[in-house]
């Protein structure tokens, strides 16, 4: 099929343009490749066990929290955030906070990650990272959402993730700051993060990620610290986890088939690796999971 324009030059008369390729080549280039990865949307009704009883807690996983009814709070660096029916909360992960509920609540909420370069959440590592504020919502919309049995169409995923986006941009009026110190930081290890997303795995050492990046080992221990504030076994085994993390939650592969598609010698090591860091075993994290909990 030819393309061909043919509107009248005329239907263009006062054209103006405000955003292009060629006026915001930079920022359309930061904007197109900084993605979401939707774990999951739940439901739940909580109340004294959403306390964590003064602990201080957190996941691989960013939230976007609505709450539908009742009262919570969190603590996070002795500020303290109240969760209102019909706010929207931005909680990112890798972030400790404590979590008080004394009363029933119903709440929404939406478990997911970000990349810029593949693999990389920029999120994770970002200093100023805290409970932030988004807006507030009609609830009358998330209950019509709750009510519907049919699975969603791809129309309605779409606009869940136009949703999540412009959620994701009004908590973070910085993320362009953000992505392009990223940007400066991680690209002199593409070679590293290539390797890594290509043979990800528990054998997979650091002495390799120096072969990659052509220098001694101890070389790129301290270059690679002091660049992404993390040592390269540190990042490996964030990197595994998150993958552990979406095999338990979006497959129904069995602990064994998880442990030997990520190269672990046996689904025993494979299980003491995930409640180490994630504080239960694989099926006990899937059952949370989809429980809403």
């Amino acid at each position: 099929m030819r393309l061909i324009d043919t509107t009248d030059p005329d239907a263009h008369a006062g054209l103006r343009t405000l955003v292009s390729t060629g006026t915001a080549e930079r920022e359309t280039y930061l904007a197109e490749r900084f993605r979401i990865h939707l774990v999951g949307m739940y439901s739940a009704v909580v109340g004294k066990e959403w306390d964590s009883a003064g602990k201080r807690q957190s996941d691989y996983l960013h939230h976007i929290d609505i709450g539908l009814s009742g009262h919570r709070r969190i603590v996070h660096q002795s500020k303290t955030y109240d969760l209102k029916p019909g706010e929207v909360w931005f909680l990112p992960g890798n972030t400790l906070v404590e979590r008080q509920c004394t009363e029933r609540c119903e709440v929404l909420f939406f478990k997911l990650s970000s990349e810029w370069l593949p693999g990389v959440d920029p999120l994770l590592d970002w200093p100023d990272r805290e409970p932030r504020f988004v807006g507030t919502t009609d609830l009358s919309q998330w209950h019509e959402v709750l009510e519907e049995e049919k699975p969603p169409s791809m129309t309605d995923v779409l606009m869940l993730r136009g949703q999540l986006l412009q959620w994701m941009a009004a908590a973070i009026p910085e993320l362009q700051e953000l992505i392009a110190r990223h940007l400066a930081t991680h690209t002199q290890f593409t070679r590293v993060f290539d390797l890594i997303e290509s043979r990800l795995g528990a054998d997979l050492r650091s002495v390799d990620l120096a072969r990659a990046n052509g220098t001694t080992s101890e070389a790129f221990s301290a270059s690679f610290l002091r660049s992404t504030g993390m040592t390269p076994k540190d990042y490996l085994t964030r990197r595994l986890n998150q993958e552990a993390l979406q095999l338990v939650i979006n497959t129904d592969l069995k602990v064994k088939q998880i442990a030997q598609r990520l190269r672990f010698n046996d689904e025993f090591y494979f299980s003491r690796f995930f409640k180490r860091l994630n504080g239960c075993s694989p099926l006990a994290y899937r059952r949370r999971i989809k429980a809403g909990r």
